[in-house]
């Protein structure tokens, strides 16, 4: 190797203090996870940026950065709900098969929204054009949504998956209700997992589906809506096709808790800031605990992110809130949402790990 020429050097001090800031955010780094024991997860590449995550096909191991690629396009769709129920709107999102057939049926991602429903406050106007399965055109209905849920759908598109996000809240109560008890909305558990179910139903039906590797996630409250439809004492109606794992984040665990029979018939993987004063980890800690006690064998991870508030995983400022029922953890002072860089990068490689793991 040539030596580099002394005048070339930085100078002693500065290089000391960089090695002591590298050592230091090293230790940062490894502190930045607390989380319970669970079986050995497949090896991830993690890239070094917050850009998304590389591409994955659903079962590998392996990742390869993704082609830069227009976003994938999302259809309306109507989902028809029991007799007496409402249809819900949807949002259904395929993966591009490019030029080449596909030849695998497709795994599927039934996301559920929070609380604040699923539209944007100003959505962008929908084209609407006949389709061949009675939806929307599928060029440009996913302008309707939120952008970090059409952020999700894409990076969940990158890894292969097909997505169904049905709207809740257009159907059964405001478009905006965090500030209102479920009651008023209209929102209760049971709704939402009626809804839950109609989706499932909907994609059992559907041509190139893989119905046997369906991935039932949530964010707040579709994330307790999350846990009540995978709660193994509730009966599981035989027209609807099993989930195969759950992804819940940052759910109220409370009801879920106070339900003494309250057990698990799919893998979960529940994710939540440690300093949420919305729906506290504390309680989720207990529901974990409380199913392994019933379930020894069940599969239930849960990752809790240190310094982390409700809606880690957004990008949007920390803020209070006061318009929010029961006031959280501490009633009458509000709570507190927004992003946390950190601990979005580290859960989004915890998802695309769990994602691919053959055996979550």
């Amino acid at each position: 190797m040539t030596a580099t020429p002394a005048s070339q050097h930085p100078h002693r001090l500065h290089r000391l203090a960089m090695r002591v800031a590298g050592a230091a955010g090293m230790l940062l780094a490894g502190a930045v996870l607390a989380h319970t024991p669970a079986p050995p997860t497949p090896a991830l590449v993690q890239p070094a940026s917050t850009a998304p995550l590389t591409a994955l096909s659903p079962g590998a191991t392996t990742r390869a950065a993704p082609a830069a690629r227009p976003a994938t396009p999302a259809q309306r769709v109507q989902l028809p709900g029991e007799p007496g129920t409402p249809a819900l709107n949807a949002y259904w999102f395929v993966p591009r098969g490019g030029n080449a057939p596909r030849t695998q049926p497709l795994p599927v991602v039934v996301a559920l929204h929070g609380c604040g429903g699923l539209l944007g406050t100003r959505p962008e106007p929908i084209r609407v054009e006949a389709a061949a399965n009675g939806g929307d055109s599928p060029s440009d209905a996913a302008a309707a949504l939120q952008p970090r849920y059409r952020e999700y759908a894409q990076w969940l598109i990158e890894r292969g998956y097909a997505v169904l996000m049905p709207d809740s809240l257009s159907a059964h109560g405001r478009l905006q209700g965090c500030g209102d008890s479920p009651e008023a909305r209209g929102m209760d558990e049971r709704l939402r997992r009626a809804d839950a179910l109609a989706a499932l139903r909907w994609v059992g039906r559907q041509r190139g589906i893989d119905a046997a590797r369906i991935v039932l996630l949530g964010w707040s409250n579709g994330a307790q809506a999350v846990l009540a439809t995978v709660d193994a004492s509730r009966p599981w109606p035989a027209n609807i096709p099993p989930v195969e794992r759950a992804v819940a984040f940052y759910p109220a665990c409370k009801r879920a808790v106070q339900q003494h029979n309250f057990r698990l018939r799919a893998p979960v993987l529940l994710m939540i800031g440690g300093a949420d004063d919305w729906t506290p980890a504390t309680r989720c800690a207990m529901l974990q605990s409380a199913v392994l006690a019933r379930q020894p064998n069940a599969r239930f991870r849960l990752e809790i992110y240190p310094g982390a508030y409700h809606g880690f995983d957004g990008t949007s400022e920390l803020q209070g809130r006061r318009d929010t029922p029961g006031g959280g953890s501490r009633p009458g002072r509000g709570v507190t949402v927004g992003g946390d860089a950190v601990a979005r990068v580290a859960a989004m490689a915890q998802l695309d790990s769990w994602l691919a793991s053959p055996d979550p």
